[in-house]
This record gives C-alpha cells, sequence and structure tokens, in this order.
C-alpha cells in the first residue's frame, strides 16, 4: 500500500495523485518535542501523520507564556492544510510529542492535486466539518459546563481516538502531564491535580505523573459524570 493511502483525506485519490505527492514530500522522523510549525510563518507545506505512537500537538500561547493546546494528531491526520488553501502565515505553534513519523508534502503540490481531483476537496470538507463541529462543542462546553464535567469529556474523547486495553482499563496513547490536560482546557495545572487526585481516590482512574501515563479504570463511572 502507498504510504499516502492510509492519509484520511487522500483515501480514494488514485496512485497517480499520490505518487505525485510523494514526489513532492520529505519525509521525517523528528525527536520527541521537535517544532514543526511556528506560529506567523510562512504556511509552504501540509504534513502527514504517516505513523508512530506520539502525537503533533497543536497550540498557541499569549505574550505571558500562557499555553492554549488546539487539538492533538495522530497517524492518519493531515496537519497545516487551511494555511496553504488560504496561503496564509500559521496561526499555532505545532509540536511532536513521542515518536512519529511524517511527509512533509509540498504546498504546490498540495494545491494542484485538489485542483485536479475534486474529491481530495470533498474529503477535507468532511474533516474540517468534523473539527468545526468538535470546536463548537468544547466552545459550548467552556460557557455552560464545570471543569470536572469538561476534563471527564476530554479524556474520553482521547480515549475513544486512541487508547488501548489493559487489565486495569483503557489507557491513552501517548504522554499526558497534568500541564498539558491544562492547557487543553485553558485552566491552571493546580486545577487539574486537584480533579485528577480525587478522581483516583475514587478508583475512576491511575496516573503515573512521572510518566504521563493515564488509564481510564471507571470507563462508565466517568462518562456518568458528563451525564449529570
Amino acid at each position: 500500500m502507498h504510504p499516502l493511502a492510509g492519509i484520511v483525506v487522500f483515501r480514494g485519490l488514485p496512485e497517480a495523485a499520490l505518487q505525485r505527492l510523494w514526489r513532492a514530500s520529505t519525509t521525517l522522523e523528528p525527536p520527541s518535542g521537535t517544532r514543526l510549525i511556528t506560529q506567523g510563518d510562512k504556511a509552504d507545506a501540509v504534513f502527514a501523520v504517516l505513523g508512530g505512537e506520539g502525537h503533533v500537538r497543536i497550540g498557541a500561547a499569549d505574550r505571558r507564556g500562557k499555553s492554549l493546546m488546539l487539538a492533538i494528531f495522530r497517524t492518519g491526520d493531515i496537519i497545516g492544510e487551511l494555511g496553504v488553501i488560504e496561503d496564509v502565515p500559521r496561526t499555532a505553534d505545532a509540536l511532536t510529542e513521542g515518536r512519529v513519523r511524517l511527509a512533509r508534502v509540498a504546498g504546490p503540490a498540495f494545491m494542484s492535486v485538489i485542483q485536479e481531483y475534486p474529491s481530495l476537496g470533498l474529503s477535507l470538507c468532511r474533516v474540517l466539518s468534523e473539527r468545526l463541529r468538535r470546536t463548537s462543542i468544547l466552545f459550548e462546553d467552556a460557557s455552560f459546563e464545570t471543569l470536572e464535567v469538561r476534563l471527564a469529556r476530554q479524556l474520553l474523547y482521547l480515549a475513544g481516538q486512541s487508547a488501548r486495553q489493559t487489565e486495569t482499563g483503557l489507557q491513552l496513547q501517548g504522554r499526558f502531564r497534568q500541564s498539558d490536560l491544562a492547557d487543553l482546557l485553558g485552566t491552571t495545572t493546580r486545577s487539574i491535580i486537584t480533579i485528577l487526585n480525587a478522581w483516583r481516590s475514587l478508583g475512576f482512574l491511575q496516573f503515573d505523573a512521572a510518566a504521563g501515563r493515564l488509564t481510564i479504570t471507571q470507563e462508565q463511572q466517568l462518562r456518568a459524570l458528563t451525564e449529570r
């Protein structure tokens, strides 16, 4: 199978189109913590996540250094397509966390394939619609829900995206520190620690702070928190 065939938006493209994108690509296996994209940079490429157990974290920081994690992308996702399509500077930073293998697809090649193959444009519309729906849900939660409910929903969402079943429960794939979860919800690390400690005492989850490993041990009880 072609290396790009597993990327969601490229599924269904003919071999000729995949080859054109591949010839315009550079494969990368950057160390964890590598900055792929910097806010304000020229958008000249799209990144496709080909594989790996890690993820790419998309986020932004204000002038005081407070961070907000906007999204997490894993195998099968693409990153940075909006800047290339709109031909505008990057609006967020992108950093690798853990081991990931990527293809850096040159912007002009990506745009030429979009123009020639309408199916790629339709696939992009579906992916962007899903992301917009997700953003709308997060905005609604931030406006109306408690931090405890928001955190429970985020953990269940992450588990649904990528988790493995262990003897003790659902272990989230990748490393999630308390600060990462705080950035994901736009809150303080102290607030996240308080909730995690309470949930650990209730047996809802296990959390190895040193390794950043979180396991949901009582999924139904955690889900019940979101349905109050």
